[in-house]
């Protein structure tokens, strides 16, 4: 993440002029993304965000109202500018602000961030059955079943264009062989059950428990909270706990010991269901990134995604063919 990089907004005498209509005195200002700018001003320091459609940018500022009043923190949440305004017009984005949140990402190598990081995915989850349905109903879902094999669809014609280096050539058999398993495994009934009940209690999910979308600041709290409603959506909280395990167990060698020494109720109860354990053998990171650094073509990514590949495979090749075995 580049704070000075300045594409395009260098010396950009309207952005200025616009965040000072909005009474914002700029000093100083970066990009995490394109659509994503922190600001040092006067009055403290923020972070814009900038959404193509303005229907989302209000959508989003909706939700994050539910949580503003939240104590312990469980989201950060958007804020108004200085005019009083919830989000204003400026090029090809409708910006809406928040404050710039102080602390740090999450570490899922380090135990105490992992259980500081699962705190926070339970009380989101326990608040976030509360949503009003019009609201809930506003928010969109998906079918697991079809995300994964569109996903697997695309790293499997991806994987045949692409030129694997040597080292990877005899890994990308099994990558693609546990996709597949597991979708011919896939235990549909359950799984749609589960929708559907969660349609009922009106659950939601994060969508995307990466470690920089916690906030810790280890100063002043030992709890995390989360930010960035980007990925919202009506679907069973069981999918936020997939996604977290797939997520830390790389880091502490696909061990399920040491899930359960980190894990709480809300965490481990998945681990004795015979779809969450199928599930877990999806390479869904492997998928994700391998797909975007093909796509990039960026060698250096490529170079990224495969050192990663590499030194996760035979840690994760174990834990596959246990469960691979023990579901035969």
């Amino acid at each position: 993440m580049n704070r000075n990089n300045r594409d395009g907004f260098q010396g950009d005498r309207l952005f200025l002029k616009k965040m000072k209509e909005v009474g914002l005195n700029i000093i100083d200002y970066g990009f995490f993304r394109d659509n994503v700018i922190w600001i040092k001003t006067s009055a403290g320091k923020y972070v814009l965000k900038g959404f193509h459609r303005e229907e989302t940018c209000k959508k989003q500022i909706m939700i994050s109202d539910l949580y503003i009043s939240q104590k312990p923190r469980i989201m950060g949440t958007y804020t108004r500018f200085q005019n009083n305004k919830r989000y204003i017009h400026f090029g090809e984005y409708f910006w809406a602000i928040m404050p710039f949140y102080k602390g740090d990402g999450l570490h899922f190598g380090n135990q105490k961030d992992v259980i500081a990081g699962i705190d926070a995915i339970s009380r989101f989850h326990s608040f976030s059955k509360s949503i009003p349905s019009d609201v809930y109903n506003s928010i969109p879902s998906y079918s697991l079943y079809k995300k994964w094999s569109e996903r697997y669809n695309t790293f499997k014609y991806n994987a045949r264009r692409a030129k694997w280096s040597k080292e990877m050539q005899p890994l990308v058999p099994d990558i693609l062989m546990w996709g597949s398993w597991c979708l011919e495994h896939f235990d549909h009934s359950a799984v749609e059950s589960l929708e559907q009940q969660a349609y009922k209690r009106r659950e939601i999910t994060h969508g995307d428990v990466a470690p920089h979308n916690f906030v810790l600041n280890r100063g002043n709290s030992k709890e995390a909270y989360l930010i960035d409603f980007d990925l919202f959506a009506a679907v069973p909280q069981a999918y936020d706990w997939l996604q977290y395990a797939n997520r830390i167990l790389p880091f502490w060698f696909w061990s399920y010991s040491k899930m359960e020494e980190m894990g709480n109720k809300d965490y481990l109860q998945w681990f004795s269901k015979k779809w969450f354990v199928i599930c877990l053998v999806f390479p869904t990171d492997l998928y994700r990134e391998w797909n975007r650094a093909i796509k990039s073509g960026d060698k250096e990514l490529i170079k990224s995604v495969e050192r990663f590949t590499l030194r996760d495979y035979s840690y994760r090749k174990k834990f596959v063919d246990r469960i691979i075995n023990m579901i035969k």
